[in-house]
């Protein structure tokens, strides 16, 4: 895990994929790999990772989040939004899971229903800047008041 806290992701990887080679059941191994992939921008990659994480351990309300937001950046909302949908299914709670669903559904123009994600992730974390600052964002794009 530390090349990945110094960015350096490709040898992260590598590391990764000889820990996966030892244990490759190893679902966390999976995940570190995905996000490392990720930060190279190669979401394939790094859904496939994220895929193999899930195989090993379905209920991994973390591997279901990074999923989605993987999918995100290839811009498929509606398969994010299903993987937004089973990490919260799992941990109701996921206030990240929550405001990357907000995300999701405002790019499909779901305003309402993205609000309602932020509300939901603000339930969870009142100070969770992100879920703040999307929805005073899209408040503001609608016309309506901020409070």
């Amino acid at each position: 895990m530390a090349l990945h806290y110094l960015e350096r992701y490709s040898e992260a990887i590598t590391s990764f994929d000889k820990a996966i080679e030892i244990k490759p059941d190893k679902h966390e191994a999976w995940n570190s790999r995905g996000v490392a992939l990720e930060a190279l921008q190669r979401y394939e990659e790094a859904i496939a990772s994220f895929d193999k994480a899930i195989e090993i351990k379905q209920n991994d309300h973390q591997s279901w989040y990074l999923r989605g937001l993987a999918l995100c950046y290839l811009e498929r909302y509606s398969e994010a939004i299903a993987s937004y949908d089973k990490a919260i299914e799992i941990k109701p709670d996921m206030h990240e899971a929550w405001t990357g669903r907000g995300v999701a559904l405002e790019k499909l123009q779901r305003y309402d229903e993205a609000l309602d994600s932020y509300e939901k992730a603000l339930e969870f974390d009142p100070n969770f800047q992100d879920a703040i600052n999307n929805r005073k964002r899209l408040l503001l794009k609608l016309g309506r008041p901020t409070e």
